[in-house]
């Protein structure tokens, strides 16, 4: 079995992942267009979107974990 799918799987499953998966285009987008219309202080204030979309990542994958665990011992 690929990497793929049990990666795909816990995405689609995590509920959190969505709003993060949101911010981080958000941030991606507002960095990018900071750059390229040099417009430092959009850049820079797309940069503190990092840190929250990767938390969210973080927290809503740990929740999937935990969950997925519960469901294999019970």
């Amino acid at each position: 079995m690929s990497l793929r799918v049990p990666v795909k799987r816990r995405l689609l499953g995590c509920r959190l992942c969505l709003p993060a998966l949101f911010t981080a285009g958000i941030a991606a987008t507002a960095i990018v267009v900071g750059l390229l219309t040099d417009d430092m202080v959009t850049a820079l204030g797309a940069l503190l979107l990092v840190p929250s979309a990767i938390l969210l990542f973080a927290i809503g994958l740990r929740r999937e974990n935990t969950a997925l665990s519960d469901r294999r011992t019970s």
